[in-house]
């Protein structure tokens, strides 16, 4: 038998049905008012975007930058809280697809806004595959390579690719946008969902994947437009490479390892913006992945 329809007051977390009183408060001139309402704010867990669709609040520009403000310390402690890598640091992830998975997803929640509504990053990513693999329903690297990149579905973001916004993979997936490091996570992850092997090349300075073409491993920037290189013929061009390079080039870096590398980009992107406690946070984070 069918259940009966939910009240739309069962979808809001009892300390939501708070809400409708502290937004209106958030422009309360009585200075004994402000810190009640941003305490009680920000013990909401940081992310309110459910209870704000169910309450059917609307609000406006200046009140959403003022929300996302005052949800910023739920949003830290949740990601502190949820935060959990395996005995043995970042080896211990080397082929932990879940684990990977998950933690991207925190960090992604973490960087949202709190406030918009969206699919959660898991979600995303399923949506993303039915779109490929209703055109192409078994693709090759390559066949992603060219779906993704070459034909411009995604690209790499015009100005501003260390913003915040360009390492928050559901914005990415929104937007079709990313920088170097975003583009080519959202590239293996697909890989993954899909049957074929796409790697991260840990490269200084300009994060890269690193797929089979012809039989022949390659490099791909995801970046600008998925431009690809042989790897054999790019390390005999360039001998002048360093030695960091080389072995970054030749390496089938594990998801520890790429997992490190965006997790210390964000911790200097946060110093670059002058978000201190948080990028004291992504510098804890980053300790728990040291072999």
């Amino acid at each position: 038998m069918a259940s009966a329809p939910k009240n739309p007051d069962d979808l809001v977390s009892d300390t939501a049905s708070e809400l409708p009183f502290l937004i209106r408060l958030l422009d309360d001139k009585d200075p004994a008012v402000r810190p009640i309402v941003r305490e009680r704010i920000s013990e909401m867990g940081g992310d309110i975007s459910h209870d704000l669709a169910a309450l059917g609040i609307e609000i406006n520009t200046k009140g959403k930058k003022q929300l996302t403000r005052l949800l910023a310390p739920g949003r830290r402690e949740t990601l502190r809280n949820e935060w959990l890598v395996p005995s043995g640091g970042l080896m211990a992830l080397e082929d932990d697809w879940e684990n990977f998975e998950n933690i991207l997803r925190q960090i992604s929640d973490f960087l949202h806004d709190g406030i918009t509504l969206r699919p959660s990053l898991s979600d995303s990513l399923d949506l993303l595959v039915d779109e490929i693999t209703e055109e192409i329903p078994v693709p090759t690297a390559e066949e992603l390579r060219q779906w993704l990149f070459v034909e411009g579905r995604f690209s790499g973001v015009a100005k501003r690719a260390d913003a915040l916004s360009n390492f928050d993979l559901c914005h990415v997936m929104d937007s079709r946008q990313g920088n170097p490091t975003s583009l080519a996570f959202l590239f293996i992850l697909i890989g993954r969902r899909v049957g074929v092997q796409v790697d991260g090349c840990n490269y200084p300075g300009h994060f890269l994947a690193r797929i089979q073409i012809d039989g022949s491993p390659h490099l791909i920037d995801c970046y600008h437009a998925g431009r690809h290189f042989n790897i054999e013929a790019l390390l005999e061009a360039h001998p002048e490479l360093s030695g960091q390079a080389r072995a970054a080039v030749n390496d089938n870096c594990h998801l520890g390892v790429i997992l490190r590398r965006y997790v210390t980009e964000l911790h200097y992107t946060l110093i670059k913006v002058g978000r201190k406690e948080d990028a004291e946070l992504f510098k804890s984070l980053a300790k728990t992945l040291e072999s």
